[in-house]
């Protein structure tokens, strides 16, 4: 009798990024958990660090976008890789985030079962297990309830606002997840973040540095907007130096001046990227 024992996963594969890249090439392995999701990138960049796995699902039939973010780890999921997990998934505007490890501790189980209840992630915790004969098998640890998927599903929804802004010129791309709204979209240039951003009463450009050297790149580049075409305040944060360039004071409650908000909060930030693009900063 050819009887079959669990391995370690490190007996398989020779490191954590190498069961990545052969996961990514066969996603299908997790669809009967997670769904179905293609177009699967490893170590892709999330700021100055990497999610181990982002795929995405593009239903045919109306064109809705999902997002898959996951990180493996071997033997016992720490916390570490649960932050990371939760800090890639909202940057990269996940629906759904899954964390593979070999085993899960009750805590660790506890707290996403909760996260489930009042996120609009799903959030996954999947047992990964290898065999002698290198076949590697999964199961969900912890996964939203269906009923919660449904809830999820029903309320996910599409900003209105930055519906025609997302839909062409340079700020175009997916559409903003309500839940995001007031984040804005944004545009990156040379380590510069871009951005369009809307509040309930005003609209405004936000330029953001980061980096020890975020003062000085800062002011590299707001000798490029003289006063006298341009006006803008500078602002601080623990990680961020910003400029701040008023728009017009009408935001998103202000739903009949949204067509002059959409006109003069991309012709300033379009003017603003290309400012930069044919600088030399």
């Amino acid at each position: 009798m050819d009887l079959q024992k669990l391995v370690p996963l490190s007996t398989v594969y020779r490191s954590e990024t190498e069961f990545s890249s052969d996961l990514a090439k066969n996603l299908n392995a997790l669809k009967e958990i997670i769904g179905s999701f293609e177009d699967a990138e490893t170590e892709s960049d999330v700021g100055a660090r990497r999610a181990d796995i982002v795929a995405v699902h593009v239903d045919e039939e109306d064109g809705t976008r999902r997002t898959l973010v996951v990180e493996n780890q071997f033997g016992r999921a720490d916390w570490d890789h649960w932050g990371r997990l939760e800090a890639y998934a909202r940057l990269k505007e996940a629906d759904v985030a899954a964390l593979i490890a070999e085993e899960f501790e009750e805590l660790m189980i506890v707290t996403c079962n909760l996260r489930n209840e009042d996120s609009e992630i799903d959030w996954y915790l999947i047992e990964a297990h290898a065999n002698t004969h290198r076949e590697i098998f999964f199961y969900p640890a912890a996964r939203p309830a269906i009923d919660i998927q449904i809830r999820s599903q029903e309320r996910r929804g599409y900003s209105e606002f930055w519906e025609p802004i997302r839909r062409e010129g340079l700020f175009a791309g997916k559409p903003v997840p309500v839940r995001y709204e007031d984040g804005g979209v944004w545009k990156s240039i040379r380590g510069i973040s871009v951005g369009l951003e809307i509040r309930n009463h005003h609209a405004q450009v936000r330029l953001g540095f980061r980096g020890d050297d975020r003062v000085e790149r800062r002011a590299k580049v707001a000798a490029l907007f003289p006063a006298t075409d341009y006006k803008y305040e500078l602002q601080e944060s623990p990680l961020f130096a910003t400029i701040v360039f008023p728009v017009i004071d009408k935001g998103k409650k202000d739903k009949e001046h949204w067509p002059e908000i959409h006109t003069r909060l991309t012709d300033l930030g379009t003017d603003i990227y290309r400012k930069i693009d044919e600088s030399t900063v």
